[in-house]
């Protein structure tokens, strides 16, 4: 029991430290890309960088998926890492080139980062049991606060090293970022041993070595529902989060308003989630998630009803974090416990496509719907959906109580 304990400490630790580095490399590529993209491209280019990113992250956590089901979560996320490497090297390039659709490529690549974090909190489930599930699960996410904070506000810093080594304009931070990278690879090759997965890996090749055939696991209805879960919630998040800023500016809200308003934002996603963790295991997986899903729905409420106040605009986006945190927490560790162990990192890839996806295309449509509607019509648009997300939990909690046993 104790040397269980020990490997599932000393797990956690490696993956919360590779977090920390990737969240921190990460937040030097998003709020550097946007600057870079648009002076590449021009102002219409400058939210490429999320929004490829993102479709980047969505595509590479299939391979991810497949990769940790045929060799373990080592090489996955190593994968990944390696993909955001690249990726780092070709936007370097186009900031001394200027070749737009270099970027691009680069954008894309650097979804594998967003992939690897996306997975990693899965892997934390990989050494937890029921009980514990939520909160492990949780302590990962959590551990992406400090680089999601951190890394928008390298810019003096990465820009001072590429200015020391003769860079071009902004390439510094995707120097710092491929470095970031190497080092998040190293620390998970040598702290990732044994593999989390690598019994189970065994045991599918043994199963299939019987068989001629490998069929793709067939989910079902709870599985689904938990990854619908999470798929409501990040869209609501993105959406009204992407145009919050726009929205306020409008309103005449000064950049420091809108500043702390953002920085809020990423706490309520991230700063309580070891709580929500907590709840999850003691309270239960359903409860949690629609908790987050009615603090999302205040959040939307608060829009509608006031939506010039600048001081509903900064709570209900503080609500919007922490919705999406405790919806994201509950789901997660639902979608393990009602997917069988053979078919979980299949499930869970087949998850963190489905919430990349939507968290691209609610970003996208958001900006048109703000525009010829303004941020109520948003916010009511996420409403109906958070509803009828709820609606479909309440009557699935028997069946996903059946399943959990």
């Amino acid at each position: 029991m104790n040397k269980n304990r020990t490997y599932t400490s000393k797990i956690l630790w490696v993956l919360a430290g590779a977090q920390i580095i990737a969240g921190l490399a990460q937040g030097v590529s998003f709020s550097m890309g946007s600057l870079l993209a648009a002076e590449i491209g021009g102002t219409a280019w400058g939210g490429a960088g999320a929004t490829i990113t993102t479709l980047g992250g969505a595509i590479w956590a299939l391979l991810l998926a497949r990769t940790a089901i045929k060799s373990g979560r080592r090489p996955a996320l190593t994968l990944g890492m390696t993909l955001a490497v690249f990726g780092a090297i070709l936007a370097f390039t186009a900031a001394h080139t200027g070749v737009l659709a270099v970027l691009l490529v680069g954008f894309f690549l650097l979804g594998g980062a967003t992939a690897v974090g996306l997975q990693t909190r899965f892997v934390a489930s990989d050494v937890s049991n029921e009980e514990n599930r939520g909160r492990n699960l949780s302590l990962i996410m959590w551990s992406t606060t400090i680089g999601a904070v951190i890394g928008p506000n390298l810019f003096g810093v990465t820009e001072a090293i590429g200015s020391a080594l003769g860079f071009a304009q902004y390439a510094g931070a995707y120097f710092v970022v491929a470095l970031l990278q190497l080092v998040a690879i190293a620390l998970i090759q040598v702290g990732l041993r044994p593999d989390p997965m690598q019994k189970q890996v065994q045991k599918q090749e043994q199963e299939q070595a019987g068989t001629n055939k490998q069929h793709a696991p067939k989910l079902h209805a709870p599985t689904w529902l938990a990854i619908g879960m999470i798929a409501v919630a990040h869209a609501s998040m993105v959406a009204i989060m992407a145009m919050t800023p726009v929205h306020m500016t409008g309103h005449g809200a000064s950049l420091t308003i809108i500043g702390i308003t953002i920085s809020a934002h990423v706490a309520g996603m991230y700063a309580l989630s070891p709580v929500f963790g907590v709840l999850a295991d003691k309270w239960g997986r359903v409860p949690t998630v629609l908790l987050g899903f009615a603090m999302q729905a205040l959040s939307a409420l608060l829009l509608i009803v006031s939506p010039t106040s600048q001081i509903a605009s900064v709570s209900a986006l503080i609500l919007l974090g922490l919705g999406w945190s405790a919806a994201l927490v509950g789901s997660s560790a639902l979608l393990v416990d009602v997917t069988p162990k053979e078919h979980r990192a299949f499930a869970q890839g087949r998850s963190d496509f489905v919430m990349s996806l939507v968290g691209a295309g609610g970003g996208a449509l958001a900006g048109p719907v703000v525009s010829a509607a303004g941020m109520p019509a948003l916010a009511s648009i996420a409403l109906v959906f958070l509803i009828a997300a709820t609606t479909a939990v309440i009557i699935m909690n028997r069946r996903i109580r059946a399943v959990q046993g």
